[in-house]
């Protein structure tokens, strides 16, 4: 009789673990990072003086 509970056991703790590592994998597919865009970005003054110049390169 112990031989028989001992597996039922195993079997909803197994069960349990897959529904677990199920969700887990579902919700950290979450949305996909904005893509990189290379260029250049321009800030500038109220006058329309540029002031700082970035550069954005992709790897």
């Amino acid at each position: 009789m112990g031989l028989k509970n001992r597996k039922i056991r195993l079997a909803i703790v197994l069960a349990l673990a897959v529904v677990a590592a199920f969700y887990a994998w579902r919700t950290s597919q979450t949305v996909a990072p904005k893509p990189c865009e290379p260029g250049r970005h321009e800030e500038k003054d109220a006058s329309g003086k540029v002031i700082k110049v970035t550069r954005t390169t992709c790897i």
